[in-house]
């Protein structure tokens, strides 16, 4: 049997070589994944920047939509002063000018912008009565209705009923 010399420099560069294929492996490892930290970092940022841009966008669009409703408030307020100094609509639009049928039709002010509606005004339907109108002021709430003269004895009672009621023929 023959014993072979071993050469320690050659067994310790194979070692050396097995082990930096496999740091090797776990640098690259390193690498992606410090890739991805730095790539998910990136991505937060510019996510902040776009979702800052989108809502400054929004603000821009608000404030937009604001000046545009005071401008077409002034348009309708210098409308409605025009047409309350003598002006006639159709003299407005002769001039070029453009007069909504909204503006001649409703004499209410400018909106105020609190958003707020209002109740709409029914035409014919009193919402309060005046001093004038009230029951026992002098005038009957009723036009259709005359006022109850002193002769008639009983004015709730209808007329037939009372010629009923006076012969002893009351309705039962």
């Amino acid at each position: 049997m023959t014993v072979t010399q071993l050469d320690p420099g050659a067994i310790r560069a194979a070692a050396e070589a097995a082990i930096n294929e496999r740091i090797a492996k776990v640098e690259a490892i390193t690498d992606a994944q410090q890739k991805v930290v730095e790539a998910e970092a990136d991505d937060a940022k510019a996510r902040a920047a776009a979702d800052a841009a989108i809502k400054e966008a929004h603000a821009a669009k608000r404030s937009s939509a604001k000046t545009v409703e005071k401008a077409k408030d002034a348009v309708t307020t210098a409308l409605r002063a025009a047409l309350d100094g003598g002006w006639t609509a159709q003299q407005l639009r002769d001039m070029g000018l453009t007069v909504p049928t909204s503006v001649i039709a409703s004499p209410k002010p400018a909106s105020t912008g609190s958003g707020r509606k209002k109740r709409p005004v029914r035409i014919g339907v009193a919402s309060a009565a005046t001093e004038s109108a009230k029951p026992g002021s002098g005038e009957s709430a009723d036009a259709a209705t005359p006022p109850p003269s002193e002769s008639a004895p009983n004015s709730a009672t209808p007329p037939a009923a009372q010629e009923f009621a006076s012969a002893g023929q009351g309705a039962q």
